[in-house]
């Protein structure tokens, strides 16, 4: 019982670690790459 409780714990903090990780990466990579709008044209 508590081994598999454990478990499930253990996947869950796993999940929510991984999907925070993709979002930063996600915003960083979106404040790296700065777009002007399409009816604005830059180098």
């Amino acid at each position: 019982m508590f081994f598999s409780l454990n478990f499930i714990m253990i996947t869950i903090m796993i999940l929510i670690s991984v999907t925070f990780y993709t979002i930063l990466e996600r915003k960083i990579l979106s404040y790296i790459q700065i777009r002007k709008g399409p009816n604005k044209v830059g180098l």
